[in-house]
């Protein structure tokens, strides 16, 4: 009973441990008079959620999940943070995943 508890226990830490990646999209303003964009052009941003404080992290992408390659680099003082914003032109051309990982 008791190592089924410690199991558990050991189990429920290491899953809310885990660091966490949500993905925002952000669209260019258009005057609406006259149909014109205007402003930044749009992209995503990544809010991440879950980290540990002053470590240093990579957001990776891949298109086919076994090749990995950087993206942005950054450390942390808090437990979360907000990335800059990508432009459609700085990212992969065509589909991909992102994950988060830790650089060391």
């Amino acid at each position: 009973m008791f190592r089924l508890l410690t199991i558990l226990l050991l189990s429920s830490v290491a899953l809310t441990a885990a660091p966490k990646i949500e993905i925002k999209r952000v669209h260019q303003k258009v005057v609406e008079a006259t149909g014109q964009p205007y402003g930044s052009p749009g992209g995503i941003y990544f809010k991440y959620t879950g980290l540990e404080p002053f470590i240093m992290y990579a957001l990776q992408y891949s298109h086919d999940m076994e090749t990995w390659t950087d993206l942005y680099n950054f450390g942390t003082v808090g437990d979360n943070t907000t990335s800059p914003l990508f432009h459609w032109y700085e990212l992969p051309p065509s589909k991909c995943f992102f994950r988060i990982i830790m650089k060391w």
